[in-house]
C-alpha cells in the first residue's frame, strides 16, 4: 500500500474521495501559519471521526485523484510534518503514521500517506476549534459532537479483519484437475480498553462473488450475512450406527477482552474462483455493545489469503 503502485492505482481506478480518505497538492505543505493551521484542522477532523488516510502529493478535480504532485523532501521533511501535527493538535493523537513514497526512485520527491486512526478522545485544532469529517470537508463540531465523542472510550473499540481460506481437494484414482474451495473468515479485534460483551456484523458480498447458487435461488441471502461472536458447546455426543452426531448446548456468546481478537461465528457460503476479479469488495455494518455502527468496505484483492 505505501508504494507509488498504490497511487497509481487510486488515479487509474479513480477511487473518489470520501470520509476516510484526502486527497492534498504539494502546496498544501509549506512552512507557514496558514498552511500548518490547516494541517492541524484536517489531521484533527479525521481522529474525531472514524480515522482515515490524508495523502500529500495527490492533486484532484472534483474530489477524484488527477496526478502524481511530488514534494521536495529537503523542504518538508517527514519529521517536520510529525512535528506540526504533534504540536499543533491538543491533546496529541496517538498512533498516527506518516509513510514517505519515492516517486520514480528518486529520494528527494515523495508523496506523505498519513494514517490517522480514530480516537477516543476529542482533539482540538491550532484554532482551538474542534473538526470532524462530513462528506469530502472538515467542519466545526457542535457541543453534543464533542460529547459523543469523549464518550467513545465508555464503549469498545472493535475492529474487522477478513482472511480468505484456500482448501485444496484431495482427490484418488483420477487425473481430473479440481479447482479449491475458497472460504471468507471474518475475526473480531478489540483495540480498546474495555470488555466487548455482543459483537455483530451484516456483510454483503456481490452475488456473483459467491460460489453456492442456490442460496440465491431460495433468496436466503438477500438481507446479506451475519457474523457474530456466538458459539455453541458440546453437551454429548450420540451414535446412529457408524455416525457421530454432536448435541449442542444453547447459543452464548464469547466476551471479546482487551486486546484479543476471535473468529467470529459466521454463515458465508464458499466463494466463487474468481472472486478476487475486477474491483469485487465486500461492504460491512459493524455493531458492538452500545458502540454506534460502523460500517466499511474492502477489496477482495486487498484480503489476505492462506492455504489449507
Amino acid at each position: 500500500m505505501h508504494n507509488q503502485q498504490y497511487l497509481e492505482d487510486l488515479i487509474s481506478n479513480q477511487v473518489e474521495e470520501n470520509l476516510n480518505l484526502e486527497y492534498k497538492a504539494a502546496g498544501a505543505l509549506e512552512r507557514h501559519d496558514k498552511k500548518t493551521n490547516e494541517i492541524s484542522k484536517d489531521v484533527s477532523a479525521f481522529a474525531n471521526s472514524e480515522g482515515g488516510i490524508i495523502i500529500y502529493g495527490l492533486t484532484e478535480i472534483d474530489h477524484l485523484p488527477e496526478k502524481i504532485d511530488p514534494i521536495q523532501r529537503e523542504n518538508i521533511s517527514k519529521e517536520w510534518l510529525e512535528q506540526i501535527i504533534n504540536s499543533k493538535i491538543r491533546p496529541r493523537i496517538d498512533g498516527v503514521e506518516i509513510h514517505p513514497i519515492e516517486i520514480n526512485n528518486d529520494k528527494e520527491k515523495v508523496v506523505y500517506l498519513v494514517e490517522i486512526p480514530q480516537s477516543t478522545t476529542v482533539h482540538q485544532a491550532d484554532d482551538q476549534k474542534y473538526y470532524k469529517r462530513f462528506n469530502f470537508m472538515s467542519i466545526p463540531m457542535y457541543d453534543y459532537e464533542i460529547r459523543d465523542v469523549m464518550n467513545r472510550i465508555k464503549v469498545p473499540k472493535i475492529s474487522l479483519e477478513f482472511e480468505i481460506v484456500i482448501q485444496s481437494i484431495k482427490t484418488t484414482g483420477s487425473n481430473e484437475e479440481i479447482p479449491p474451495n475458497y472460504y471468507l473468515n471474518v475475526y473480531a479485534k478489540n483495540e480498546g480498553s474495555l470488555l466487548a460483551n455482543y459483537v455483530c456484523c451484516y456483510i454483503k458480498i456481490p452475488d456473483k462473488c459467491i460460489e453456492d447458487q442456490y442460496l440465491l435461488d431460495k433468496k436466503i441471502r438477500l438481507e446479506g450475512f451475519y457474523a457474530e461472536n456466538t458459539a455453541r458447546d458440546v453437551l454429548d455426543v450420540e451414535v446412529r450406527g457408524e455416525t457421530f452426531i454432536d448435541k449442542l448446548g444453547p447459543t452464548r456468546y464469547i466476551p471479546i477482552l482487551p486486546k484479543m481478537k476471535i473468529k467470529l461465528n459466521c454463515d458465508i457460503p464458499r466463494l466463487h474462483q474468481y472472486y478476487r476479479d475486477y474491483e469485487n469488495e465486500i461492504s460491512w455494518i459493524l455493531y458492538a455493545d452500545n458502540s454506534e455502527p460502523r460500517k466499511g468496505k474492502i477489496r477482495f484483492r486487498d484480503i489476505d489469503y492462506k492455504y489449507n
